[in-house]
């Protein structure tokens, strides 16, 4: 199935650039006054809108977006084995395992098991850091929606200065040529950066950020039960659902699964 996307996608890239460069050529398409205007003038209004910092969030999150997430099963395995490792009360079991723990906001609640923290506490502290991890997500989806904003602006003010410059020469046909070019090219460049990056970008961040906000609910909802002393193998099927969880667990497992439920219902 990724193979097949993967054609769909690299076909339409074909398309797309053969359409672009066909009767045109590659000088044409490349224009550095076009560049300029539109580069130069989105690049000045963004820094002026935003702090240096927030930029350089926005490209690590960009960065961040294309790595790999992992899935609800991933994160299922890695709570049950501090499920784990909590039940049999070995601290240093879990310090160890914090150091493998790639996932900032997981590592926190760990940590905050480690320091026999209460549930109010860990879903006080957690809650916070998931709000932040919210809002900088935001941020910077609109930061690339300012900039989707302004490329299209500055593109049509490229063409309206092309425009001007070839009124005052409208008697050369030699200097209207290129000036035709800036203000055509200036026009596109904007539509193309707006429609073909940065939308498609701030809605990768959105899915993403959508997607990462669950995971983090999971995890506080996973620790909490953690805490709470709760069967590793409940906890696995509170994250992965019923029906998966189930399917997945061996006989054994069923067994003790089924024994703790009755305990539970009496």
């Amino acid at each position: 199935m990724n193979a097949i996307l993967g054609v769909i996608f690299f076909a339409a890239v074909a398309m797309f650039t053969a359409t672009i460069f066909r009767d045109i050529g590659l000088r044409m398409v490349i224009n550095p006054d076009a560049v300029m205007i539109v580069g130069g003038g989105t690049l000045v209004a963004v820094f002026l809108a935003f702090p240096i910092k927030r930029l350089k969030t926005t490209v690590f999150d960009i960065i961040n977006a294309f790595r790999h997430q992992k899935s609800r099963r991933e994160l299922a395995e890695e709570i049950l084995e501090v499920a784990r490792l909590y039940r049999r009360a070995d601290i240093r079991g879990l310090e160890n395992r914090i150091k493998t723990i790639k996932d900032d906001f997981l590592k926190l609640g760990v940590s905050l098991l480690i320091n026999h923290q209460s549930n109010d506490a860990i879903r006080k502290v957690m809650e916070r850091e998931l709000t932040i991890r919210v809002m900088d997500s935001n941020f910077s989806q609109n930061v690339l929606k300012t900039v989707a904003r302004l490329t299209p602006s500055f593109g049509l003010a490229g063409t309206v200065i092309s425009l001007i410059k070839m009124f005052k020469n409208m008697q050369s046909v030699d200097a209207i040529a290129p000036l035709m070019a800036v203000a055509m090219m200036s026009t596109l460049y904007g539509v193309i950066i707006s429609n073909l990056f940065m939308l498609p970008l701030c809605a990768k961040l959105k899915e993403r950020a959508i997607v990462s906000e669950v995971f983090m609910h999971i995890t506080i909802e996973g620790l909490e039960a953690v805490n709470d002393g709760e069967h590793p193998l409940l906890i696995k099927e509170r994250i992965l659902g019923c029906c998966e969880g189930m399917e997945s667990l061996p006989q054994d497992a069923m067994h003790v699964l089924s024994v703790t439920k009755s305990g539970h219902g009496a």
